[in-house]
């Protein structure tokens, strides 16, 4: 159960990684409920249709748990209207009977160094019900650390996202002058605004020769909010570098062309676009939240600054603009980084054993402990 095509964002990116694994599919029937009526639309919030549209989707999972064996609901969980979301949907597939693993990927739970998890007391009082699902997977520490207080009885499970690096060609970070790729949804919360400012302050001090391309639209975050943010780029006379939502081999081949790759978000759980950015070979200039520093490491793969500080992210990118062989070493490290811990034979061999342990069949369920090493489950103290 998943937002999947026309939805983009992490989500979307890695249903669509899962349900096209062959391997996978030659041990399961892997069938998707997606939930996306819609590109555009303002996620998270109350609404007449999303109220309608969730009440739809618990029934349409009710009735798939009646046939399954395993139900995975794909989930951001925070803010409230989503997590109102979830439980339903898990509550839908454990009253179906099958097995119920709920998988969370919001940054607003995967908090990292410069972030504080503060849920309202209301928030606290639903994730005790989180106990409904078999397992509760994250895809950091800190989003264990952050929920496990509030959920007792419920078992967690680190399963660190994936890409299938020898889908992606390498990028000569190296070369001259360097094109500054950012994918993601064009919004405040992902650091665009802060981006914009850094790269005027590098112009006007007379950095180095650039080119920006910022690949994304502003569907998650609503047609105003885009907008405003389209029209501060355009103001920065950046308007150019807005290039759209790009997919697949389109995708690829901007990853392929760019020499520097950055992602200043505000939050972040632990983002596929950047590791398909290491996959191909780019250096990462990010942010120290969620889980970025669990898969980039400050001075190896990439350099990391803290949140919503433009003047730190301007110096990072002056530092990597003006060395084109430390592009070239971060990049290669990150391809190596990918190919070590992020690989999607990785993901395919834990998922597996996470399925079979959630399957009801007598023969499968119970046996957690082949679902890896990262599998834990707090006390209810």
């Amino acid at each position: 159960m998943a937002q999947a095509f026309p939805a983009q964002g992490g989500i979307a990116t890695y249903a669509g990684t899962v349900l096209a694994d062959p391997r996978l599919n030659e041990e399961f029937d892997l069938v998707l409920l997606n939930t996306t009526r819609r590109a555009v639309r303002l996620a998270g919030t109350f609404s007449l249709s999303n109220t309608w549209h969730g009440i739809v989707d618990t029934v349409r999972v009710w009735r798939a748990a009646r046939r399954a064996d395993v139900v995975h609901v794909l989930t951001a969980l925070m803010r409230t209207p989503p997590l109102v979301r979830a439980l339903a949907l898990c509550g839908a597939a454990r009253l179906g009977g099958a097995g119920v693993l709920c998988h969370v990927h919001t940054g607003l739970v995967n908090v990292g160094p410069n972030e504080r998890f503060a849920p309202s007391r209301v928030q606290r009082q639903m994730f005790r019900w989180l106990r409904i699902a078999d397992a509760v997977i994250t895809v950091s520490d800190a989003a264990t650390r952050g929920l496990a207080p509030f959920a007792p009885g419920a078992r967690f499970i680190r399963l660190d996202n994936a890409v299938d690096g020898a889908s992606f060609d390498p990028a000569e970070p190296a070369a001259e002058p360097p094109t500054i790729l950012f994918v993601g949804t064009i919004a405040a919360r992902k650091g665009v605004l802060d981006l914009v400012e850094a790269l005027v302050r590098l112009r006007d001090a007379g950095a180095p020769d650039w080119r920006l391309e910022l690949v994304g639209s502003g569907n998650e975050a609503g047609e105003e909010e885009a907008r405003s943010v389209g029209d501060v780029v355009a103001r920065a006379g950046l308007g150019h570098s807005l290039l759209g939502p790009l997919h697949g081999v389109a995708l690829r081949e901007r990853l392929r062309l760019a020499q520097l790759f950055v992602l200043p978000s505000h939050s972040e759980g632990q983002p596929i676009g950047i590791l398909e950015a290491m996959a191909s070979g780019l250096p990462v200039v990010a942010t120290k939240v969620g889980g970025i520093p669990d898969i980039v490491a400050d001075g190896v793969e990439g350099l990391l600054v803290d949140p919503r500080r433009p003047d730190q992210l301007a110096e990072a990118l002056r530092r990597l603009i003006e060395a084109p062989a430390l592009r070239a070493q971060m990049g290669e490290a990150g391809r190596r980084r990918v190919a070590q811990d992020f690989d999607l034979a990785t993901l395919r061999r834990s998922l597996a054993a996470i399925y079979r342990a959630a399957s009801r069949r007598p023969q499968a369920a119970g046996d957690w402990g082949s679902a890896g090493p990262r599998s834990t489950r707090p006390s209810s103290g």
